[in-house]
């Protein structure tokens, strides 16, 4: 099991390379209700055009960390768990003209591209922006993206076509010659003279050419789209979170499947899509539960909202998962909300004096 890589910058456990960053967006000071079209305006601002679909609907927020190196761009992207998918609609004869690798997620990620489908944390895939390709996020957004063009990779590999969707995982000899290489040139790429720079840079295509040529050779094609399908129902399962008796039939259903066949890709995947959404009900119960806004609306109303059948059946399956009933929990958060804004209201006062 892929267990992060330790060697890219990191704040509080997490990768984080905003210190090395010379552009930076984030959408904290964005009004809460805007923030995912704000988002979404981002990304197709810097890849073209996208569906997305948030998978949590509820305080969505991302960021976004950008550092160029000679004609490499090196981001990290950062955030809620959402969806995004490329069709051939999407694509424009004047989208930039690149290769996209995508570096070594340390949350599951679904990732279906041309002939290859993948759907693990770590790892390090491929994406031609030319192309269609599907990429889900359920745990979260966390994601290091090299920014390659086209004529740049394909001086070192030949035509890439063939690579594009190949993924190296973590096992394979080369991943963490790539991954030590890349986190060293974010962390001093920018300090170098701009022919360093150029050296520096054309020494990691090569490298990334090599681990892609490597894994071509070790493991052909498969078709497949086991990912593709389980990242559909659960954007299903999302829109249709507040329904009452949602069941896995009603999924299949909707990606016009047999329960079999979705039961069976779902379990490929180490998903159970049912217990996927009693956690998502149970997350949007316990936020709903949490915000001031909804301080007087009634715990049954919110049981409700969130699918379940009953107040009592919400209440156990809310005591289960989090050793609190429903009620027990607001009482502590708003405990935590008074206790956060009376320290703020101290730390004011002592600015003031």
């Amino acid at each position: 099991m892929y267990e992060g890589d330790g060697r890219f910058p990191r704040i509080g456990g997490r990768r984080d390379i905003s210190a090395y960053a010379t552009q930076k967006m984030s959408t904290d000071d964005v009004p809460l209700g805007a923030r995912f079209e704000y988002w979404i305006e981002t990304c197709r601002s810097r890849f073209g055009g996208f569906e997305f679909v948030d998978l949590e609907r509820k305080g969505f927020h991302a960021a976004l960390n950008t550092l160029t190196v000679d004609n490499l761009t090196i981001c990290h992207y950062v955030g809620a768990p959402h969806a995004m998918s490329r069709t051939k609609s999407h694509i424009r004869s004047s989208d930039d003209d690149f290769y996209l690798v995508i570096l070594a997620s340390e949350r599951i990620f679904h990732f279906e591209h041309g002939r290859y489908c993948r759907s693990s944390p770590g790892g390090i895939s491929l994406l031609d922006n030319t192309q269609p390709f599907l990429g889900g996020h359920p745990e979260g957004l966390d994601i290091i993206n090299v920014f390659i063009p086209r004529t740049v990779l394909e001086r070192a590999v030949g035509p890439a076509r063939s690579l594009t969707g190949l993924s190296i995982d973590a096992s394979q000899t080369s991943f963490p010659i790539i991954t030590s290489y890349l986190a060293a040139l974010i962390k001093h790429g920018a300090m170098l003279d701009p022919e360093r720079q150029a050296r520096m840079a054309a020494v990691a295509v090569e490298l990334i050419a090599a681990g892609f040529t490597e894994k071509l050779q070790t493991d052909p094609p498969r078709s497949l789209s086991g990912a593709a399908i389980v990242s559909r129902a659960q954007a299903f399962i999302t829109e249709h979170i507040g329904v009452e008796g949602l069941s896995i039939n009603d999924v299949a259903a909707a990606l016009n499947i047999s329960v079999r066949r979705l039961q069976e890709v779902a379990s490929a995947e180490h998903i159970a899509l049912m217990d996927w959404m009693w956690e998502r009900r149970l997350r949007m119960a316990q936020a709903k539960l949490a915000d001031a806004a909804h301080i007087v609306m009634p715990v049954g109303l919110i049981a409700y909202q969130c699918g379940f059948a009953s107040q009592a059946h919400f209440s156990r399956r809310f005591k289960e998962r989090f050793g609190q009933t429903p009620s027990e929990f607001r009482v502590a958060a708003s405990f935590q909300r008074r206790r956060h804004q009376t320290a703020l209201s101290a730390e004011v006062d002592t600015g003031s004096a």
